[in-house]
């Protein structure tokens, strides 16, 4: 898949929390989700160490689905 330069880092980012605030339809749960998973299986962080909120309830059950 390919991302965009911000959406590389946001992915990549492993120093400490990060927010992801951005325009509808611009790739936020795509983020989240690829950030999610590259922080278990490439940074080594365990799955209980990890804390996604959203505010909306649909974005929530987005989410559980791909992940």
């Amino acid at each position: 898949m390919k991302y965009s330069t911000a959406q590389e880092e946001a992915i990549k980012h492993i120093k400490g929390p990060m927010m992801v605030l951005a325009s509808p339809g611009s790739g936020k749960t795509m983020v989240i989700t690829h950030r999610t998973k590259y922080l278990i299986e490439k940074a080594g962080v365990l799955p209980d160490q990890i804390l996604v909120i959203t505010f909306t309830k649909a974005a929530a059950l987005e989410m559980k689905t791909r992940f």
